[in-house]
Formats: structure tokens, C-alpha cells, sequence
């Protein structure tokens, strides 16, 4: 049904219902929000809105605004100027919000967003955007679909578009010369109390945080300094912050690869504060810390100064004594990762307090586990164990 909807939607109907008309006008917002329902359920509805040339449509629509927009306003009156500014702003969210729908989880309409130049375009109309809290959210959740499991997207945020796409210099502000410093800039200064806008920006940093390329422009900016000055909680309260959780994700991204976990071992402090960390709550993701520091255990690199710091040591045995089963499987792996291929490892994990919580938890998983095989998890955890106990063992 869906679909036959959709292919009687065709190029003809959706001139006469949707472009050209205002935005004031209803049929032009009924044949809109049709369209979104579509696309966000129908992967044939996108596959025919991309044949039907709706990414490239939408995309010369947005420069036509931007180009609208910056020309008034360079006329006077501004009454009548917010007045149309209201009508204009309308059809750019309707614009972007057709678009977000129509890459939603599709890498081939990414790829067509990538060629029509979506990023230049969005930096373009940055200064915009940044005017208006609605609009920002509805461009950060097309960012974000954007850049989901698609490099070659969150590279693009990394280009300089300023010569394609040049805004005109007005009371605005200049823009920075990538999309991506804009949203780090965004988040360096986001205020505590726009919640809804500030998870957006770090969902999209955390997603722009798995490419190479994003992550060197992370590196350069210094951006990752701010989380050096997160406040723990205070008092009774044994929970971390909303913001301390996005930038816990955020770091655990840049962990995944050995340029990212080498950038969060240069941060002086870092280690002690997310020590600090693991010992706060927090309902809906309690382990980052120790996901974090499971990670940078893997590089080479790092490993003399994780082992240099006897409170990451000291956290990561004290899982295996841990009640939570999730929180035993990761300080085994990371200790395991620790040692591996690292003879001063060895030697410094050989301590009574490390060794003894190793060949106990041992001892109590191949009781726990007899049939570990039926279970991965319980198979990997024994195995980490194993592994920890020849090693340690060993001359």
C-alpha cells in the first residue's frame, strides 16, 4: 500500500503540490508530510525519491533560501523581513526534514547527498541555522542520519567549503572554515539548560568521532581539553551528569581506533578523572569508564603510562570481583590486553592483591561456567582469565 501510494506520487504531482507553492499553503504541507511518512518507513519510497531527483531538488531549494535570505538582509525593514524570514525558515525545515528522511539508514541516497554537495550547503546557511533552536535540531538530526555508518559523509564534514558556497559577511559573524569546527564550536558553547540541542550535537560528534579524518580535526582543536573540566557530582548525589554521559559516549567512539585512544591518553589528568568517574552511577549506560579504559589498553603506545597509574590498575582487578557480570568480562579483557606482548606488565600485575582476585575469579567462572561454549560472553571471560593465569604464572 505504502508503495503504491508512493508511485502515484510522482514527479508531476509533487510539482504541482509541493514546489513553487508557498508555505502557507496547505495542500503544499499535506503532500510534505505524506512524503516524510514514506520515507521514513519505505526503502522502495526512497529508492523512488532519488530517481525522482527529490535529494537534488531539495538541495537547490536550500541554496535558493540561502541566497534569499542573505540578500534581504541586506534590506531595511525589519519588521517585514521577520516576517518573511518566518515564511523562508519554514520551507527549510521542511526541506532538510524530506532529506532526513530520505537518507534515513540508505547509503545510496548518502551518496547521492554527498555528490549535490549537502555539507558545503549546510555550512552555507550555519549562520541561519544558529539563529534558530528548531532549525538547529532538525539540521543536527540530518547530520546525524548522514553520518551514521557512512566515512565518506563524516569526511565531508571536514572539508573547507567556504569558496564554494561563501556567505556573505553580515552581522552574523564569519563562519569557521569546516562544518565540523562549527560543531565543535556549538558544543564548546552550547548552554547546560538547551538539553535537546546539546545530546543532538554530541550524538553527531560521537558519530563523526569514528572517522580518521573527524578525529584529526578533534585533535587539533583541543576540543577534547572541556572534558577536563566536567564537575563530579557533589554531596549524596551518586549519579554523573546528563553531560558527563555524552561525553563519556564521545570518548568511547575516539577509543575505538589507536589515533583516538593515543589523543585520550595525551589529555594530563584524564586517567584520574575518569577513575573518579567509574565510581559515580548511572542508569542507562553504568560501565563507560570501563569500556574507555578497556580500550586504551589494546595500544602499544599506551601501556606504560596505564600501568604507571595504580588507580586504572586497582579499578580494573576490583571487577573481577565485581557483582555485575558485564563489569567482570571487561576488567578481565583489559588486564589480559594489558599484558599481552608486555613483559613490565607482567611484572607489575604479579602484585598479591592483582594475582590473588585473578586466580580467584578463575577459580569461581570454571565453577560458574562449566559449559561455557553455550555462551560466548562466559566462553571469552574464561578465556581472559585463562590467559591471565599462564601469563602470570609464567617466568
Amino acid at each position: 500500500m505504502t508503495v503504491l501510494l508512493f508511485s502515484s506520487f510522482t514527479r508531476t504531482h509533487f510539482n504541482k503540490c509541493y514546489e513553487g507553492k508557498s508555505s502557507k499553503d496547505i495542500l503544499k504541507r499535506v503532500a510534505a508530510n505524506a512524503l516524510m511518512s514514506l520515507l521514513a518507513v519505505s526503502r522502495r519510497a526512497q529508492k523512488h525519491a532519488l530517481k525522482a531527483n527529490l535529494i537534488d531538488n531539495c538541495m537547490e531549494q536550500m541554496k535558493h533560501i540561502n541566497a534569499q535570505l542573505n540578500l534581504d538582509s541586506l534590506r531595511p525593514g525589519k519588521a517585514a523581513l521577520k516576517k518573511k524570514e518566518d515564511g523562508v525558515i519554514k520551507e527549510l525545515s521542511i526541506a532538510m526534514q524530506l532529506l532526513r528522511n530520505c537518507l534515513y539508514q540508505n547509503e545510496e541516497c548518502k551518496e547521492a547527498a554527498l555528490e549535490a554537495h549537502l555539507v558545503p550547503v549546510l555550512h552555507s546557511l550555519w549562520p541561519w541555522i544558529l539563529m534558530d533552536d528548531s532549525l538547529m535540531q532538525i539540521s543536527l538530526q540530518l547530520l546525524c542520519v548522514y553520518t551514521a555508518n557512512f566515512p565518506n559523509g563524516c569526511s565531508s564534514l571536514c572539508w573547507s567549503s567556504c569558496g564554494q558556497h561563501p556567505v556573505q559577511a553580515t552581522h552574523r559573524g564569519a563562519v569557521s572554515n569546516s562544518l565540523m569546527l562549527c560543531i565543535l564550536k556549538l558544543a564548546s558553547q552550547m548552554p547546560l539548560e538547551n538539553t535537546t540541542v546539546q545530546q543532538m550535537v554530541f550524538m553527531l560528534l560521537s558519530n563523526l568521532a569514528l572517522s580518521h579524518d573527524c578525529k584529526g580535526v578533534i585533535q587539533k582543536s583541543n576540543f577534547l581539553q572541556n572534558f577536563l573540566s566536567l564537575a563530579l557530582p557533589k554531596g549524596g548525589n551518586k549519579h554523573l551528569s546528563n553531560l558527563t554521559i555524552l561525553w563519556l559516549k564521545l570518548l568511547l567512539n575516539i577509543s575505538s581506533g589507536e589515533d583516538g585512544q593515543q589523543m585520550i591518553l595525551r589529555l594530563d589528568g584524564c586517567l584520574d578523572l575518569l577513575t573518579e568517574m567509574s565510581k559515580y552511577k548511572h542508569k542507562s549506560s553504568p560501565l563507560l569508564p570501563l569500556l574507555i579504559f578497556h580500550n586504551v589498553c589494546f595500544s602499544p603506545a599506551n601501556k606504560p603510562k596505564i600501568l604507571a597509574n595504580e588507580k586504572v590498575i586497582t579499578v580494573l582487578a576490583a571487577c573481577l570481583e565485581s557483582e555485575n557480570q558485564n563489569a567482570q568480562r571487561i576488567g578481565a579483557a583489559a588486564l589480559w590486553a594489558l599484558i599481552y606482548n608486555y613483559q613490565k606488565a607482567k611484572t607489575a600485575l604479579k602484585s598479591p592483591s592483582v594475582k590473588r582476585r585473578v586466580d580467584e575469579a578463575y577459580s569461581l567462572a570454571k565453577k560458574t561456567f562449566p559449559n561455557s561454549e553455550a555462551n560466548p560472553l562466559n566462553a571469552y571471560y574464561l578465556k581472559c582469565l585463562e590467559n591471565l593465569v599462564q601469563l602470570l604464572n609464567s617466568s
